[in-house]
């Protein structure tokens, strides 16, 4: 969701940039390789900055054949699950929360190691360019059935952040000292209830609010219900439990060290829902 806002906001500094993935990009050179497979992995060239936005577990296995092509900066995109979901009641939360934290460890044990610069990113739910599965599954069923269901009161609060405002971080982190060897929550502008969350997905697509609330052990039935029925894609049986909890995190030190700010949500809909 992040690479292609990034790519646009790198050539446009003027910067060389080299794309590595299992496709090709739309950006400069691209380096077909399969990070699952890093015996496989060959770089050829010089490089200067790694910015990892693919699974932050596939970096560490892959880290030092990276490094040896160059890189002396490594900015790499985690994610807040890694700590939100840590004492998650579903099993398949935890063990994402446990992959991410193992890998953050593996890279900074790494870049300590050989004196790399690194800044590691722990962005909260990412949404942009109709590219997202979160905002744009609200949107999807807003659309085909003119209602929202939530579990409880939706109380839990958010704070959606735009891709282009982590693309933003990106270059900012690339320019400031201040931000090697740390971590940063990076959030949009605005802390948003669930339920107020998907209010304004509703208003952005120019439809009138009609938001159910159902019981949270109803919740996990109904939604049982809709998957069967092709309604929505496969959901997490946490889902109402995340509904409301909050899910927002201090991003002080991302504006104290490199001047960071998220954007309001929703401020271009017809871009970001693609209307």
């Amino acid at each position: 969701m992040v690479g292609p806002c990034m790519c646009d906001m790198l050539q446009a500094r003027a910067l060389k940039v080299c794309t590595l993935g299992r496709s090709r990009g739309r950006h400069g050179n691209t380096i077909l390789a399969d990070l699952a497979q890093p015996e496989a992995l060959s770089l050829d060239g010089r490089f200067d900055v790694l910015v990892h936005m693919a699974p932050l577990w596939l970096l560490p296995e892959n880290l030092e054949r990276i490094l040896a092509s160059g890189v002396r900066r490594v900015i790499a995109f985690s994610s807040s699950s890694a700590e939100s979901k840590q004492n998650s009641a579903e099993a398949a939360d935890r063990e994402l929360a446990r992959l991410l934290v193992s890998a953050e460890d593996q890279i900074k044990e790494t870049a300590a190691a050989s004196n790399i610069a690194l800044t590691l990113f722990r962005p909260t739910m990412i949404y942009g360019f109709g590219r997202d599965g979160n905002i744009m599954a609200i949107a999807a069923l807003i659309k085909r059935i003119g209602v929202f269901p939530i579990a409880g009161s939706g109380g839990g609060l958010r704070q959606p952040v735009h891709s282009l405002d982590l693309a933003d971080a990106v270059g900012r982190c690339m320019e400031t000292g201040a931000t090697i060897g740390q971590t940063y929550n990076l959030g949009g502008a605005e802390k948003l209830s669930y339920k107020n969350m998907v209010r304004r997905i509703f208003i952005a697509l120019e439809r009138k609010p009609r938001i159910v609330r159902i019981p949270p052990p109803l919740y996990r039935a109904f939604i049982g219900v809709a998957v069967k029925l092709k309604m929505i894609g496969e959901v997490s049986s946490g889902a109402a439990a995340r509904m409301n909890e909050d899910l927002c995190f201090d991003m002080g030190p991302a504006a104290t060290d490199f001047g960071y700010r998220g954007s309001g949500f929703l401020e271009n809909p017809a871009r970001d829902l693609l209307l």
